[in-house]
């Protein structure tokens, strides 16, 4: 299971690794979902991450008198070029 200390990249990597392994198809019943379990906490570490970086990445866009502004990245937000 992954430590709470452990970064995105290791758990991204980690999960990865466990997609791999269950697609092969050689696992075991047993085994791959003990690797199931394993990679949704994976998944939600690295979910959980990424919210708490989201917050803080900022995206330019114009204004409607065509200035450029830093805004808070929104999830959809559209981008005007």
């Amino acid at each position: 299971m992954p430590k709470k200390s452990q970064s995105f990249e290791k758990s991204l990597s980690r999960l990865s690794e466990i997609v791999h392994q269950i697609e092969d198809g050689d696992t075991a019943l047993e085994e791959a979902i003990k690797l199931y379990k394993e990679g949704l906490t994976h998944a939600q570490d690295c979910g959980d991450i990424l919210s708490r970086y989201e917050s803080q990445v900022l995206q330019l866009q114009k204004d409607a008198e065509g200035a450029l502004a830093l805004t808070p990245f929104s999830e959809g937000a559209k981008t005007n070029a």
